[in-house]
């Protein structure tokens, strides 16, 4: 079993990336209580909505060139050539934020945005520099992250992604503490943003070190082929992923919000797996260059996942029921444990079907995610105006989980449609 695994290089990575990733996450948890305790529900509910938000932005302002940075790495075997492809995306990234960030902030149009946002009263000018701040941190942090998955540098995404957790966490809590006479939404955006920024200051010149400054019109042409069609499905996954909290917001308010959100960090484990094994498994898809072994991989792998993710599950539950019962979390929370269940399912179809989606992303075609997105994020729409506005919480897991089936659902038939049309067997062994 040991030289199995010494030989395994998926497993190996996986397990460095995910011990860490489960280590971000259980401080997430054990520090949870002091959040909760340092900060009103109300203002618990207030500040992860506008993180949801900043955190929308800042996916739709890399313009889906996470997709190209990680499948054209691969298809170049010069250094000079990804150095190349690494320099013009990140010009592209530079040029997107200048045409989308600038006109918005100069002429206050995300004033515009925040009244559709939000439906009951938020001090949004004193937020205003801080999200902008954050928003740019999170564009950059992801991106570098990526990179580092990208370039297999799994040294520098441990270093990274642990100087991160500790300093937002110990900087936010001291300052929530010795400040608790000052906004404590305020105090952690700022703790967030500063500890971020400079983190990316520092690391970021791994990224430079690797670019070769030339630019290549045909390479960036071809990037954006790639990249925009997921950047506009980034307003389809914003509908799905964000419009439950937005009718929330609009029909129950922060305290009812503040226990979808609780759910939604206990069910955010199974996605924190699938994301571990996707940054992980990516690098290695892509480089895979036999279809066939890559699909047998792929199935070996799912059965293997949807076992795990749903012993986790069980086990997920099991703990709110012991947080609930031994004050962990506040007894007003209580709701939570009835909501969780339906937000479990819905992260397992989430984690299946985004494994799926990589070969949409394999043969490039990236306009049949955006259209499958716009498609279901009508059908999300639909359905929170109606079942939000009458069973909160609970219809908008029930929306969510329905969102996420219907995409595993168009996925498989992808990935099925690709393995008929190569003639390869659904079984046996390479």
């Amino acid at each position: 079993m040991w030289q199995r695994f010494k030989n395994n290089l998926l497993l190996r990575r996986l397990l460095t990336v995910l011990s860490l990733d489960v280590l971000v996450k259980a401080s997430a948890f054990i520090l949870m209580p002091l959040y909760l305790r340092l900060m009103t529900q109300a203002e618990y509910g207030i500040f992860n909505y506008i993180l949801s938000i900043v955190y929308c932005y800042s996916v739709l302002l890399n313009l889906g060139l996470y997709v190209p940075q990680s499948k054209l790495f691969h298809d170049f075997t010069d250094q000079k050539e990804k150095g190349r492809l690494i320099y013009n995306i990140n010009l592209l990234i530079l040029g997107g934020m200048l045409l989308l960030v600038v006109p918005v902030y100069c002429f206050g149009l995300d004033f515009h945005i925040v009244k559709l946002l939000f439906t009951n009263t938020v001090d949004y000018p004193r937020y205003r520099w801080l999200i902008l701040l954050m928003t740019l941190t999170a564009l950059l942090a992801y991106m570098l992250t990526n990179f580092f998955y990208t370039a297999e540098r799994i040294d520098l995404i441990k270093q990274f992604n642990l100087m991160r957790v500790i300093g937002i966490n110990v900087i936010s809590l001291s300052a929530l503490y010795f400040l608790k006479k000052r906004d404590s939404i305020q105090v952690r955006f700022m703790a967030i943003g500063f500890v971020e920024g400079a983190l990316i200051l520092t690391y970021y010149i791994h990224c430079i070190r690797v670019m070769q400054p030339k630019i290549n019109t045909k390479l960036m042409i071809r990037s954006l082929k790639l990249g925009l069609p997921i950047m506009f499905n980034t307003f389809s996954a914003i509908v799905i992923n964000y419009g439950d909290k937005f009718f929330l917001e609009r029909y129950s308010g922060y305290n009812q919000l503040s226990v979808y959100y609780l759910a939604f960090s206990f069910s955010s484990i199974i996605s924190l797996i699938s994301l571990s094994l996707q940054n992980v498994w990516l690098p290695l898809f892509f480089k895979e260059k036999d279809l066939q072994r890559n699909m047998y991989k792929t199935r070996k792998m799912m059965i293997r996942l949807t076992l795990g993710i749903i012993a986790l599950s069980c086990a997920i539950m099991v703990a709110l029921v012991v947080f609930l019962w031994l004050g962990i979390v506040p007894a007003n929370y209580h709701e939570t444990l009835y909501v969780l269940p339906i937000m479990l399912v819905s992260q397992i179809l989430a984690c299946l079907g985004l494994q799926y989606s990589n070969y949409l992303f394999y043969f490039e075609k990236t306009v049949f995610v955006l259209l499958a997105g716009i498609a279901i994020s009508v059908v999300d729409t639909l359905m929170n105006m109606y079942f939000v506005a009458r069973f909160s919480i609970y219809g908008a897991a029930f929306t969510l989980l329905v969102s996420n089936a219907l995409f595993l659902t168009i996925y498989y038939w992808f990935y099925s449609y690709y393995r008929k049309k190569h003639n390869f067997p659904s079984y046996g062994h390479l």
